[in-house]
């Protein structure tokens, strides 16, 4: 019942705020950033965020982010910088590419709800429904744990690529073949804080009316 309710109200938050908001921090614990264009201001719980939107977290730091269609839901790690990008396909479904500029985040996609990518610095991870995490060092290098379904790893080098499924892990400095080896992370260590139950969040449409909606998750 919970699930079918969050899906109804962030599918009434999409319709609504479709124009600005793309994504929602449902959770943001410690020390946030979010950067919009050339102001700083502290991610709270319930902030929306809009394309190109910079998240950055620091030392015991993290947030969690869910897109507007209800279809995807990430966790940034600490010392992570990540770039929230959305746009409306042909089909009406909301196509999710950020760019996880150094860090780790663990995500949850819906199948047939959109594309989902990470760009990082060497690499384009695709997704078409999954669990998994990426991490990326200082120099670009780019591991992605799959827990559940499958990844595509694309070198933006050399093009090359390869299909990391549940349980392996593949890594890659962005040229040469792609290492690809028995998974070592356990889902269980990457899911979504289970502490957030309820947010109320204020949306404001484009005639100055404003609602409150209540998202409830487990």
């Amino acid at each position: 019942m919970k699930k079918i309710l969050l899906s109804l109200i962030v599918l009434l938050l999409f319709c609504i705020n479709l124009s600005a908001s793309v994504a929602i921090t449902l959770k943001a614990v410690g020390d946030v950033s979010l950067i919009r264009e050339e102001n700083v201001s502290k991610a709270e719980n319930g902030t929306e965020l809009e394309n190109n939107d910079q998240l950055e977290t620091k030392k015991n730091s993290y947030a969690a982010v869910k897109f507007v269609d209800g279809s995807s839901v990430i966790k940034v790690f600490p010392n992570s910088v990540l770039t929230i990008n959305a746009e409306e396909g042909e089909d009406k479904k909301l196509n999710k590419k950020t760019n996880l500029k150094v860090g780790e985040l663990w995500a949850k996609v819906t199948k047939k709800t959109g594309g989902f990518v990470i760009d990082t610095p060497t690499t384009v991870v695709s997704v078409k429904g999954t669990s998994f995490n990426v991490d990326v060092d200082e120099n670009g290098i780019t591991v992605v744990n799959t827990f559940e379904g499958s990844v595509e790893m694309k070198n933006k080098k050399d093009g090359k690529s390869a299909i990391i499924g549940a349980g392996k892990h593949g890594r890659s400095n962005g040229s040469g073949d792609i290492e690809v080896l028995d998974g070592n992370t356990t889902q269980e260590e990457k899911n979504v804080d289970p502490e957030v139950k309820i947010l109320e969040i204020e949306l404001e449409n484009s005639e100055g009316n404003s609602k409150i909606i209540k998202i409830e998750f487990e």
